[in-house]
């Protein structure tokens, strides 16, 4: 059960911090809403406040990650589709109420947990610029188209919470399909 209550804490946290932004996240509204006793908290993360959030961000970075994996066995636009569909299953989930809590810890006031999501930022363009490399992708681009396919996803994640609409993800994604296509193509 510990390891239950562990995991609905960090995931609760994640949906939090992707809802409100980390500076709103408190360990009480935290216990309250994930249905825990605020002692747990400190049971489960004796580092507070500063751990939970590391150790969300860490997490959702590694689901993410696992998923664009397993799609690069079909492929690369399984492997696109299959980070697209992380946000796209998010924010329909959430009423576009939240998005990436990566980027929203990427974008907080903290040095220590900003560099935490930077690091996951940055396994997601290595992740995508294997894949792309894998489908034969010019090397000098790689890395390039990586870290825009995670721009891009991420400021369609961004208006789609603006607009109430999954419509800027779906355009987001058509245009990366054609983008990878045509660098797939041009090898």
């Amino acid at each position: 059960m510990a390891r239950d209550t562990r995991t609905r804490m960090i995931h609760g946290a994640a949906l939090m911090i992707g809802t409100r932004g980390v500076g709103a996240m408190s360990l009480r509204d935290l216990a309250k809403e994930a249905g825990v006793p605020l002692g747990s908290t400190y049971h489960h993360f004796p580092g507070g406040r500063q751990q939970l959030v590391e150790e969300a961000v860490r997490t959702i970075g590694a689901a993410v990650t696992r998923r664009i994996e397993v799609g690069r066995e079909r492929g690369p636009v399984a492997a696109l589709d299959a980070f697209g569909d992380e946000w796209r299953n998010q924010l329909e989930a959430t009423d576009f109420l939240s998005g990436c809590p990566v980027f929203a810890v990427a974008t907080a006031d903290d040095e220590a947990l900003r560099d935490v999501a930077t690091e996951v930022l940055e396994s997601w363009q290595t992740t995508l610029a294997a894949v792309l490399a894998d489908a034969g992708v010019d090397p000098g681009r790689t890395s390039r188209l990586a870290m825009f396919i995670v721009a891009a996803i991420e400021g369609a994640i961004a208006l789609c919470q603006a607009e109430k609409s999954i419509g800027p993800l779906r355009d987001t994604m058509e245009e990366i399909h054609h983008l990878v296509d045509a660098a797939v193509g041009s090898r």
